[in-house]
């Protein structure tokens, strides 16, 4: 960030500070509190320019080189650009660290990124990631939109899509906010002319042809992806059934029951994985299995007079294995070492300082199999009772990679980009004509300058008012 920038942006929070502290000497505030607080003006600081900022201690969940390119995407986003901060889950909770269990933010939903434009004190979209575990843990994303002129942009729905597609991916995740949120929200009105009888034809055959090639292009990826699970899948379904067949008859009615639903979804199972053909199925049929082994446990549980089992995720190391049973700490190859659900064998082994057998894929263990095994991993730690994170980073970079090629192909990302380019061109034509204009911009600040990056401007920080909040939404994830 430029000094100059940061000086008139610092100097302005200085001088909200000191009223702040004046009001503070009548009315006690809560230091923990404050502490939040503090941190937000540390923030719009940082956010003087827009681009993408990361918190030091957000633990490196972006890539130096990633960074780079998403901060030049933000600030070359429409409307003067956009502001994200990627930052810790407990700075923001007025605990801090000392909170034992859970996150409980000071500023929840769409305010957090208010209390940003607040401080910052000009119009235009702001993001805020807060980087935590889990969604219990405080994880989440907020945006929100304050402008008084201009267009709207779809930022409630870029947020829905970003966490749909690419989440607990941070960097793919703002790369989709951004492209999404740099969309007009156009009123329904400005869409339609008097040509567009034969202007829907022609976007109708574009669209068609474009879903058509999408959907070829996915089925091809989807048959190399069975080619590599299809035998896995069907090692599993076979020692399954040989394991159920095994099953000792009773004229318990409770268990008997179980033990014809244990039957009924692995025959299920079976009929799936003849029929496979895409991911979606492939899913299924690990889902099932995972069900079945979960039911088996169950089973187990009644015979032995012990209560019923709580779903819980498969053993890491190995989903035949069946439910895991105990947590366990233990480092990769190349990371950080990280806790895994391990079943009671595995556990042993560990324990033992011995490396417990991995579930194969080939010549990798199965976590390392990239794309091929998304659907593979999905269904068993998206199904079979619970919905868990997988405890690899390998898997979420392979789903994240996977499901946004997928869509980009898809007829409305591809259209998106195409304006994208076409309003790029012709901001560049405007430019090097010389016929821009400073101020023609509707977030306020200055729009000349020279030499260096020219999208970049120095901002003062402290709004005296909100304006208008035009589009804004988030969750936790």
């Amino acid at each position: 960030m430029r000094p100059a920038a940061r000086l008139a942006v610092t100097a302005a929070i200085a001088v909200l500070t000191a009223v702040a502290a004046l009001w503070a000497s009548t009315v006690p505030a809560a230091a923990d509190e404050s502490d939040v607080d503090r941190y937000l003006d540390e923030v719009a600081v940082e956010l003087a320019e827009p681009g993408v900022w990361i918190d030091p201690d957000a633990g490196g969940v972006i890539g130096a080189a990633e960074a780079a390119q998403l901060d030049d995407a933000a600030a070359e986003a429409p409307g003067n650009g956009m502001r994200i901060a990627v930052v810790p889950a407990w700075k923001l909770d007025p605990e801090g660290q000392e909170r034992l269990f859970g996150r409980t933010l000071l500023y929840e939903g769409e305010e957090l990124a208010s209390q940003l434009y607040d401080r910052v004190g000009v119009d235009g979209v702001y993001l805020v990631m807060s980087v935590a575990d889990s969604s219990y843990d405080g994880r989440g994303m907020w945006a929100v939109q304050h402008s008084e002129e201009g267009p709207t942009y779809h930022v409630e729905d870029a947020i829905d899509q970003a966490i749909d597609c690419c989440a607990p991916g941070y960097g793919p995740m703002i790369d989709r906010f951004v492209e999404r949120a740099s969309d007009v929200d156009h009123p329904f009105h400005r869409d339609v002319a008097p040509w567009a009888v034969g202007a829907a034809g022609i976007a109708g055959g574009w669209w068609g042809g474009t879903a058509l090639s999408a959907r070829r292009r996915r089925r091809a990826e989807e048959q190399r992806h069975l080619d590599v699970v299809r035998p896995m899948l069907t090692e599993e379904v076979i020692e399954l059934s040989d394991r159920v067949s095994d099953l000792p008859t009773t004229s318990d009615i409770a268990q008997a029951a179980l033990t014809k639903e244990i039957l009924d979804t692995v025959e299920k199972a079976r009929h799936r994985l003849d029929a496979a053909k895409t991911d979606e199925h492939v899913q299924a049929v690990t889902t099932l299995l995972g069900t079945a082994r979960y039911k088996i446990a169950c089973l187990e549980a009644l015979q032995q007079g012990r209560p019923v089992p709580e779903p819980t995720p498969p053993c890491f190391f190995d989903p035949r294995h069946g439910p895991s049973t105990q947590q366990r700490q233990w480092r990769p190859a190349e990371g950080a070492e990280r806790e895994v659900p391990v079943c009671d064998q595995c556990a042993a082994r560990l324990d033992a300082g011995e490396a417990p057998a991995a579930r194969r894929a080939g010549s990798r263990s199965y976590w390392e199999g990239g794309e091929d095994l998304v659907a593979y991993i999905e269904g068993y730690w998206a199904g079979s009772g619970g919905s868990w994170r997988f405890p690899h980073d390998d898997h979420a970079r392979a789903r994240g990679s996977l499901w946004t090629r997928w869509d980009s192909r898809r007829p409305r990302a591809r259209l998106a980009g195409m304006r994208r380019s076409l309003s790029k061109a012709a901001s560049s034509a405007m430019t090097s004509s010389g016929n821009g204009s400073p101020g023609s911009g509707w977030g306020g600040g200055s729009g000349g300058s020279s030499g260096g990056r020219s999208r970049r401007r120095s901002f003062g920080g402290g709004s005296s008012r909100r304006s208008s909040r035009r589009s804004g939404g988030g969750r936790r994830f």
